[in-house]
């Protein structure tokens, strides 16, 4: 007798991994010359690690580039919708989030001294645990990832004496 099985996927994921050609450098200087400018005054208030990065044309340049990335990747029109750097000095890592209603996220690494840490995506496929599931993402210096904005995400600790440095946005999808 001669067997016939099939396989079916539920669920996929998809995370886009792309490099940036910006001048990384001197955003790298920019993002930390505002880094008492946090988006939160509260060090208890999920935004306190958030720094406020102004609009400038390596941003744009960079955005640009996640657009065309990710237009060739799902044939899918986005739009940025906001944008903000993070400063993580040692010891300091991101909780576990997600980023709530956007389409689409995504962090780009401006600074990754070996040992600061790696981004864990943690999908929700069980409602029990998730952790079955957890993927570890190794940063390196101009590479961004794309990813659904529900998303769940943290970052591990900064064991580096240096500073761990990257920028993240939010997209939403532009409907003909």
């Amino acid at each position: 007798m001669e067997r016939h099985v099939e396989l079916t996927t539920i669920v996929q994921v998809d995370v886009l991994c792309g490099k940036s050609f910006a001048d990384l450098e001197t955003l790298k200087d920019i993002i930390l010359k505002e880094s008492d400018n946090k988006l939160a005054d509260e060090d208890y208030e999920t935004r306190y690690e958030d720094t406020f990065c102004p609009e400038n044309e390596i941003v744009d340049e960079i955005i640009n580039e996640m657009i065309t990335d990710f237009k060739a990747a799902t044939d899918e029109d986005i739009r940025c919708t906001g944008y903000w750097g993070h400063i993580h000095e040692k010891n300091m890592s991101t909780n576990t989030h997600n980023h709530g209603t956007d389409y689409v996220s995504s962090v780009l690494y401006l600074s990754v001294p070996e040992g600061s840490g790696n981004l864990v995506f943690l999908p929700k496929l069980n409602q029990y645990t998730n952790v079955a599931y957890r993927s570890y993402f190794y940063p390196e210096v101009g590479r961004y990832y794309l990813f659904p904005s529900y998303l769940d995400h943290y970052v591990t600790r900064n064991k580096s004496e240096e500073k761990r440095i990257s920028i993240s946005f939010n997209f939403e999808k532009v409907e003909e």
